[in-house]
């Protein structure tokens, strides 16, 4: 037990101050958890110690206000809190922010914890210590920083020891009584005071007061406010005498929560009513020659601000810009805006203001009114192609030099901005009119001359395109698909005669607009022979983001022109066959094998013409691999060898993974193909497993992604000999290395074969071996975290047996292990393991119950009592364990969920006393986590899943809190 004293606390809060951190962390800690932290730091700040000691001292006794003050007996409430008032006097005033700041959350804390329907506003309090009336004084930096700062920590701070329900009652007595006070005073600071610096921190204040109102105001309230607030010049004149570009972002930032307050009736009104609109929107007007200036100028900081006021204010107001002629000004300068070359860096707030735009028309669904801004609308379609243009040189160097890429990513962050607009706008114009439109901008400036700029525009049309083919699609436009195919088309006549129709980035554009849904419209006989001849030429491009795009192409029209592919199917199988170099080759797979097992007629006459190419290419790959593993280990050759291996089982795995699951009779020869297939190359799949992934382990994850897709669509054909001999390879393999792959085949496994009896036995024996040999590969606890792969598809088995097969789980002679290592294993840091291991305990917990939908079969009563007597030692141990877990801070959000499961699974379990189990657990844990009747209300309603699921994250939130505090 350490012993503090002034002298030990200053000497150790110097060293560490020297850097000498590790010396003096675990000191400090103990002190500022400890009782006598609060004498010891009030006694030293009080002496008005040296400077180098303040810091730490403050932030101690910070630290002490916010965790132990709820936990101080009534009697000694009153002498720390008229010290601690004191101290946060005395140092408040000093010219050093850090420590202010300090002071200002001790004052909050303090207000909060001690606030009753009797306590006087935040205003009165810091009048009663402070003169705050001397502009730029220390005293008035302390009251803006209180008054900045309160309604964060009181709605947001969650390290706050109040209930839940108590926050919420201080909120509402402060907004009742106080918040009008405190936004008027504001409001009259900002009319007295000159000096900018104060201005900028009053807009702050004023801002998080409108925050807060905004959380829990109601109509008449706000409509109220609204009335008030058209007197006041923290609107009118402000943007407009305000030069200093920081402070105009404030103001900014102030109205746009203002106008944020605006009751939803009030906006959907035409009228500008009540009169603080006017006033807003007159004080707006008075900018647009300010912003016209930045943009020509690009001033950048102010052209952001005004384009934000603008986009806040016209989308609150967006039916009364509609509706009212009085705010066509808006709407037209609006629109300047964002035609303005220069409005570039602020699309994304531009695009907000013209979705909203469009969604409401859409929703008032009044066809006078589309017709009323038809001419608006084909600006904003012109608008839409300038932002779409790209540089001409960044174009041209595309996929050659690759210094232009982080260029070209802020310019595409644009275009799909930009194409989110004309998603939105085909929704109330009919698609071909868009296209028609774009089809003028084209013959204006690309078909006469096609020359460098043409193809630019050529190019921002074909990405805007892209994001009108679905609704085409779904209105079943066909002037619309006429006028897509013929600038297809042209452009298909063209691309081989004009240099820049081949340029990288546009045959990329085109490609992308044929994947995106224009595939589904090309079905012309005329058009596919010369598109895919132009797709050929795309896939044999030397730019891989090119091939890329035209692999997808092709995997997209050959899903949905299956009879052209079967009608043409050697000549894709022969592309298949030479071209398995090139980027995204899988995509040139998926589109034969997408039409091959379309039914089973093809399944029967392709499927093994499209696998006996992958079958050749094996057999050359083990020869050549079996050599260079001889005379040629570890060079570049045998590893693109195997690549190449590796790349083959790829294609075979998606080919099965695309015939259907059926098990009737009328799939029974394509069952048995499939299975016959696989024992072909099964002399070839195991020399991958023994040969290549003892070292290269991605071979053994493609070996299983084929193995489980066989397994999937063979069911019952897949014969018990032939899994045996799958069994044996891959335990083989687990014994020398632990290729987590090996497991996962039994995890399949058990979820396809559980319901045949004849495959009883040997999922049995193979369970039991993987746990045996994984028990070896995790000798000690660390390896949890050593392997987590290891522990993800071991716990991942344990989900899957225990769900599939219970039976074969409970019987087994490692269950007693298996939970031990689950006892372990609680607590486990890394993410994806931690989601995999607590479903496991979830299933462990759950199999104790009555039948339980998470299983597939039932689970015998005798069974579930031999559980209940092996588990029952294990039960408090598992409950403190969870507990733990959740105090040291779980992994991520989602493994605290699931730790919260298995809590709300264990506490349902009829032959424990969950009840005894959690009142343990919190008298375990620290005890300032929870307050007395915090604790006394979860353990009332153990029961209550919904109750105790609230409980169980408040505790993990203050229990994390607590572990960050010193």
């Amino acid at each position: 037990m350490a012993e503090f004293s002034i002298e030990k606390v200053c000497q150790a809060i110097q060293v560490f101050n020297q850097g000498q951190v590790k010396q003096t962390d675990s000191y400090l800690r103990s002190f500022s958890q400890s009782n006598e932290a609060w004498g010891i730091c009030i006694q030293i700040l009080q002496q008005n110690p040296d400077q180098s000691l303040v810091f730490q001292l403050l932030r101690i006794l910070q630290s002490k206000i916010l965790y132990d003050f709820i936990s101080l007996k009534p009697s000694e409430i009153p002498q720390i809190y008229q010290n601690c008032i004191q101290i946060i006097l005395h140092y408040s005033v000093q010219n050093q922010k850090s420590t202010r700041i300090q002071c200002v959350l001790m004052f909050i804390y303090l207000y909060l914890y001690t606030y009753s329907q009797q306590t006087k506003s935040i205003l009165e309090v810091i009048a009663q210590i402070l003169d705050y009336s001397q502009n730029n004084s220390p005293h008035q930096k302390f009251l803006f920083d209180v008054l900045e700062t309160l309604p964060d920590e009181l709605t947001e701070n969650k390290k706050i020891i109040i209930d839940d329900e108590k926050r919420k009652l201080i909120a509402q007595d402060i907004k009742n009584k106080q918040m009008l006070d405190i936004l008027t005073f504001l409001q009259t600071q900002w009319n007295t005071i000159p000096d900018d610096s104060i201005k900028y921190h009053i807009l702050r204040s004023y801002k998080k007061w409108l925050e807060f109102m905004k959380s829990s105001i109601t109509e008449e309230e706000a409509i109220q406010f609204m009335q008030l607030s058209s007197q006041t010049t923290l609107f009118k004149g402000t943007l407009e005498s305000i030069s200093n570009e920081e402070l105009q972002s404030k103001a900014v930032e102030a109205i746009c929560t203002f106008v944020g307050i605006i009751p939803k009736t009030i906006c959907e009104q035409p009228q500008l009513e009540p009169q603080v609109l006017q006033v807003l929107f007159d004080e707006i007007y008075k900018t647009f020659p300010a912003c016209k200036k930045a943009l020509d100028e690009e001033t950048c900081d102010e052209i952001h601000n005004l384009i934000k006021l603008y986009s806040k204010v016209g989308k609150k107001c967006i039916h009364k810009i509609i509706l009212n002629s009085q705010l066509e000004p808006f709407l037209q300068t609006f629109l300047w805006i964002f035609c303005h070359e220069n409005s570039y860096t602020e699309s994304d707030i531009l695009m907000d203001f013209w979705i909203k735009m469009i969604k409401t028309i859409r929703i008032m669904n009044d066809l006078q009114l589309q017709n009323k801004f038809s001419l608006t609308f084909e600006q904003l379609i012109n608008g839409c192609v300038q932002k779409s243009k790209v540089n001409k040189i960044l174009m041209n160097e595309y996929g050659i030099s690759p210094k232009i890429k982080d260029e070209f990513e802020q310019q595409l962050e644009t275009r799909s901005q930009m194409k989110e607009i004309m998603e939105e706008l085909v929704t109330i114009i009919q698609p071909n009119l868009i296209i028609q439109h774009l089809g003028g901008i084209l013959k204006k400036e690309f078909i006469p001359q096609m020359n460098e700029n043409g193809w630019i525009t050529f190019e921002a049309c074909m990405n805007l395109i892209s994001g009108i083919i679905k609704q085409i699609i779904l209105k079943n436009d066909q002037i619309g698909v006429q006028y897509l195919m013929e600038i297809i088309k042209l452009y298909l006549d063209v691309y081989q005669q004009q240099p820049q129709a081949s340029n990288n980035f546009i045959m990329k554009s085109v490609f992308k607009t044929i994947s995106q849904g224009c595939a589904q419209l090309i079905s012309s006989n005329e058009l596919l022979p010369s598109l895919f001849n132009f797709i050929t030429i795309g896939i044999h491009h030397q730019v891989s983001s090119v091939q890329k795009k035209a692999t997808k192409a092709f995997q997209l029209i050959c899903q949905q022109n299956q009879n052209f592919v079967l009608l043409h199917l050697n000549q894709f199988l022969d592309l298949i066959f030479k071209l398995q170099q090139v980027s995204n080759y899988d995509n040139l797979i998926k589109g034969v094998a997408n039409a091959i097992c379309s039914s089973q007629e093809t399944m029967q006459n392709y499927y093994l013409k499209l696998c006996s190419i992958f079958a050749q290419n094996l057999v050359q790959l083990q020869q050549q691999i079996e050599e260079l593993l001889v005379t040629q280990v570890g060079s570049d050759t045998l590893e693109e060898k195997i690549k190449q291996f590796s790349k083959n089982i790829s294609s075979l795995a998606y080919v099965n993974s695309q015939i259907p699951a059926n098990e009737s009779n009328d799939y029974l020869a394509v069952r048995i193909l499939i299975v016959n297939v696989y024992q072909e190359l099964w002399p070839m799949l195991k020399f991958g497993m023994e040969r290549i992934a003892i070292f290269e382990h991605g071979v053994a994850e493609r070996i299983v992604r084929y193995t489980k897709h066989t397994f999937r669509k063979a069911f019952n054909q897949f014969s018990v000999d032939l899994l045996t001999q799958v069994f044996q390879s891959f335990l083989n393999v687990y014994r020398q290395v632990p290729i987590t792959a090996c497991i996962y085949v039994a995890e399949v496994s058990a979820t396809v074969f559980y319901k045949y009896p004849e495959y009883r036995n040997l999922l049995s024996e193979a369970f039991e071996n993987l746990c045996n040999i994984t028990f070896q590969h995790l000798p000690q606890l660390s390896s949890f975290e050593e392997n987590p792969d290891l522990t993800e598809d071991l716990f991942g088995m344990l989900v899957r047996y225990g769900r599939y097969t219970p039976v074969l789980l409970l019987q087994s002679s490692a269950l007693q292990t298996i939970l031990q290592l689950t006892l372990m294993a609680i607590g486990l840091q890394h993410v994806g393991a931690a989601k995999v291991f607590y479903s496991w305990l979830e299933v462990t917990f759950l199999m104790l119950k009555p039948q339980d939908d998470a299983f597939k079969v039932q689970i015998p009563q005798e069974y579930k009592d031999k559980f209940q007597q092996i588990i029952t030692p294990f039960i408090p141990q598992y409950t403190s364990k969870l507990f733990e877990a959740l105090r040291q801070g779980p992994a991520d959000d989602e493994v605290e969920d699931y730790i919260d499961d298995c809590i709300i699974a264990l506490s349902q379990i009829s032959f424990i006393d969950y009840h005894q189990l959690l009142s343990q657990v919190l008298e375990e844990g620290p005890q300032n986590i929870l307050t007395q009747s915090e604790k006394k209300t979860w353990i009332e309603n153990n029961q209550d899943s919904e109750k105790q699921q609230s409980f169980l994250k408040l505790y993990t939130r203050r229990c994390v809190q607590n572990s960050l505090r010193g």
